[in-house]
């Protein structure tokens, strides 16, 4: 049985595809699809009137938005961190801002989408050390 080069090419590739390639962007995804929440709920979670409070989660479902498909297109250290910097201040936004009673639910959805964000970065940060490490073992 003789295999020529196309179909050699293409069995290396489908070999080749990376698992934790595929668990980044839907990692990634679960970032995007959080800023899109984020967005959408900006426009229905109960704030007592607060405008401010429905903007600031608007603007970080945005951001989180742009980030989720910053580091799904580079997957870099650099979107990593900033994940978890977005992470962070989504899950401060309630104490920074001094949500007032009444606003639970507006905290409790800026609280969880900072977790989610923030673990989204932090995986990210152990997945590439891991990559990092391995790497130099196969050069040669």
């Amino acid at each position: 049985m003789t295999v020529n080069a196309a179909d050699a090419s293409s069995a290396n590739y489908s070999d080749d595809r990376d698992p934790s390639h595929t668990r980044e962007v839907r990692r990634d995804f679960l970032v995007v699809a959080t800023g899109v929440a984020l967005v959408l709920l900006s426009l229905w979670v109960p704030v007592q009137g607060d405008e401010q409070i429905t903007a600031t989660i608007l603007i970080l479902g945005m951001v989180a938005y742009s980030a989720g498909l910053w580091a799904m297109t580079t997957e870099s250290r650099t979107s990593h961190w900033g994940l978890v910097v977005l992470g962070a201040a989504l899950l401060l936004t309630p104490l920074v801002m001094a949500f007032p009673s009444g606003t639970t639910t507006a905290a409790v959805v800026a609280v969880t989408s900072g977790v989610i964000v923030a673990a989204a970065g932090i995986l990210g940060l152990m997945m590439n050390r891991d990559d990092d490490q391995v790497a130099p073992q196969h050069r040669r």
